[in-house]
């Protein structure tokens, strides 16, 4: 499903402030494998995500997914196949738009409201009674009120709502509460089985 080959990456090379991140790193993982990641900070797992999801082309190596080389794919080129929560739960929904909105644009419906049939709305709210926090009787609400752990179970929720054939979690839970962050980490689990999908998770908790 993902093989990484010898993939290294160096900051600016060359400088004082040269920074070498990875260095010869290969990885696989197989259909519906779940591996964790743990590390120091600056031990450079961020950037292994980073080279995945294409922000930067690696210096060597290669990286394969689901059989096909992606190594020199633009970045919104693979976000079609990589899903992908951060640390910080602001990132991955727009503040502005509502839920309802929100989910849209990530089914692929343009995020506008006129665009949404009623049997589209109807999933979304299956969808989100499903992560059991009440967002199913908000979906008019605009995500900016959301709590950290709302957003990052919306977040979870919409990155999976067309399945992945990646799913990328960087720390996803480490900016919540202990309370909040082990009900995302159960929502992601279901989830995750649920769609049978390939995970890679990086976490600073040898709990989690």
């Amino acid at each position: 499903m993902l093989k990484i080959s010898h993939i290294s990456k160096t900051f600016n090379p060359g400088t004082v402030n040269e920074k070498k991140a990875i260095e010869d790193l290969s990885l696989e993982l197989k259909k519906g494998d779940f591996a964790t990641i743990i590390g120091s900070n600056g031990a450079g797992k961020s950037t292994l995500f980073n080279a995945i999801c294409g922000d930067f082309m690696t210096d060597t190596g290669a990286i394969e997914l689901d059989g096909r080389d992606i190594t020199f794919l633009p970045q919104h080129a693979r976000a079609r196949e990589i899903g992908r929560l951060y640390q910080d739960p602001m990132r991955g929904t727009a503040p502005g738009m509502t839920i309802e909105e929100n989910l849209a644009l990530a089914a692929g419906k343009g995020g506008w409201l006129s665009h949404t049939t009623r049997q589209e709305k109807e999933r979304f709210r299956e969808e989100l009674k499903k992560l059991d926090i009440g967002l199913e009787e908000r979906m008019s609400h605009p995500v900016g009120l959301l709590s950290g752990g709302q957003r990052q179970a919306l977040t979870l929720l919409m990155a999976t709502m067309n399945p992945p054939k990646l799913l990328l979690l960087d720390e996803h839970t480490a900016a919540l509460d202990p309370g909040t962050a082990e009900k995302v980490l159960n929502l992601t689990r279901r989830i995750v089985e649920e769609h049978q999908l390939t995970c890679l998770m990086i976490t600073h908790n040898m709990q989690s």
